[in-house]
């Protein structure tokens, strides 16, 4: 009988300590469960503050490159990436081929787009976004595609093009 009894001990013993472990172990699923709950919020609260901001810049970034066509309205708002790539002439001599064949803006409907956040091991995080607007100009329709880069506190301009009938051929910068 007392080996009987040492196995009821022995029984009672392992059952505390699994009910233990298993009471620490659904803690711990639950605060990560909790945990993960809050990042996906605070990532979709400022993802939403992203796209509004992205898009303020888009709306006023747009009309103030097309509406008089200056090269120094796309400049300024240039990114590091952006004038790696290009060069001033190359925008200048772009510009004018797009005020020669589509001619002034007449409108200028608002962006649509959004931001996107990525992190990677290799760049890190970043913050772009990409929108396209509709525009009517004196010699026909368009469409004006904007990709955007946050660099700190700033949105600039990574790629700006131009797509229209009357642009043969489409012609990017």
């Amino acid at each position: 009988m007392l080996w009987i009894a040492r196995l009821a001990t022995s029984v009672f013993a392992f059952h505390t300590h699994m009910k233990k472990f298993l009471i620490i172990l659904g803690s711990i699923f639950l605060a990560l469960i909790v945990l993960g709950a809050l990042g996906v919020g605070v990532v979709a609260v400022r993802g939403n503050a992203l796209d509004k901001e992205s898009k303020a810049y888009a709306d006023a970034a747009i009309p103030a490159i097309v509406t008089t066509w200056l090269d120094k309205a796309l400049l300024d708002r240039a990114s590091p990436e952006f004038n790696q790539a290009t060069t001033p002439v190359q925008v200048y001599r772009t510009f004018r081929s797009w005020e020669s064949s589509l001619g002034r803006l007449q409108k200028c409907e608002p962006a649509q787009g959004q931001s996107l956040m990525s992190v990677t091991t290799h760049g890190g995080k970043t913050i772009s976004a990409q929108y396209t607007a509709k525009a009517r100009f004196e010699r026909g329709e368009a469409t004006i595609r904007l990709v955007l880069v946050k660099h700190g506190d700033q949105w600039q301009i990574v790629r700006f093009d131009v797509s229209s009938p009357q642009l043969v051929p489409p012609i990017s910068v």
